[in-house]
């Protein structure tokens, strides 16, 4: 599962993790990295590395190394190391490293959640010839309103919005193992949704798993959230943007009209869609038009310096810069 950041996933994986058929462990940013499906024997050797050394994400979202070693998983870094050397083969490896869990759970299906995973989707596909992506989606304005909100700079909130969506969105000619499931159906309509979602995991639903059960997860209201994912589904984070103070509304709203994906970012992540009005239109939310802006040199200013940061630390996107101001 993957998608946006702000748009519901944690709600969702947790729903989910009710069924009693299912495990679904926190984030680990493990499916989030291309070398694993690239080159298994290279990215094995990394698997538990941190900083310079860690595995990189393949999206937007900056973040070096994995988040494996946690208890639910039942496995120490040694162990870790150790299954990922004795494993020929990424899909090897998952089949050892889960199997821990879904004895302890009694599931037969495993799922991870962690947003960048959407940059993966296709690669992810590719290599489980039996597994599935559900892609997270939200309507944009509110989805950015609430990264901005916990802290994000709004260029940022913008790209992992632009990108993440666009890049889930890319694997959506598998129509069997891909599945989108929208923020405002989950609270509007959580039965409905929730009962399409098992039916395409070929799972029974049980209108149980809408209660929730006092979960305890690592985190389940980050700042800047107006709903905590573990509580029972309601319609609290819905309008986010509307809520926000006028000069920010306006400076959202010019953000999103004039950042897009580059050239160099459309090509290097093989995605469609360069801009979010285009995103808008095909999934039927409303797109504001905007007059021009005085904001352009400062989002130049700031593209610069996260491109310089990512060059800085090692990353793809450094030189792929995928994002571009629009003229």
């Amino acid at each position: 599962m993957g998608g946006s950041g702000s748009t519901g996933s944690s709600l969702v994986k947790n729903i989910l993790n009710r069924h009693s058929d299912v495990f679904a462990g926190e984030e680990t940013s493990f499916f989030a990295k291309q070398l694993i499906y690239n080159d298994w024997s290279k990215a094995k050797k990394r698997i538990t590395k941190r900083k310079l050394k860690g595995l990189k994400n393949m999206g937007y979202h900056i973040y070096n190394g994995t988040d494996l070693e946690q208890s639910e998983y039942g496995h120490s870094k040694t162990e870790i190391e150790i299954l990922a050397n004795q494993s020929e083969t990424l899909l090897e490896f998952c089949d050892r490293f889960y199997h821990p869990a879904l004895t302890q759970s009694s599931a037969k299906l495993w799922m991870e959640k962690t947003p960048a995973n959407s940059a993966c989707f296709s690669l992810f596909l590719d290599q489980f010839e039996k597994g599935k992506v559900i892609h997270m989606l939200r309507n944009p304005y509110d989805s950015i309103a609430s990264l901005w909100s916990r802290g994000y700079d709004l260029h940022y909130s913008v790209g992992i919005y632009l990108l993440n969506t666009s890049s889930g969105i890319s694997a959506s000619s598998n129509k069997e193992r891909y599945h989108e499931i929208k923020y405002e159906d989950v609270v509007q309509r959580p039965s409905e949704t929730i009962s399409k979602v098992c039916s395409f995991l070929e799972i029974e639903y049980n209108s149980e798993m809408l209660t929730s059960k006092d979960e305890k997860i690592e985190v389940s209201q980050l700042s800047g959230w107006n709903y905590d994912e573990t509580a029972n589904i309601g319609t609290k984070a819905l309008g986010r943007f509307d809520r926000l103070q006028e000069e920010k509304r306006i400076q959202l709203l010019e953000a999103v009209s004039m950042i897009k994906v580059s050239d160099a970012g459309k090509k290097y992540n093989n995605i469609e869609y360069v801009n979010i009005r285009d995103i808008c239109k095909t999934l039927d939310y409303k797109f504001y038009e905007i007059d021009s802006s005085d904001t352009h040199s400062n989002l130049k200013k700031e593209l610069r310096k996260d491109r310089f940061e990512r060059l800085k630390r090692g990353y793809a996107t450094g030189i792929h810069y995928p994002l571009a101001l629009s003229k």
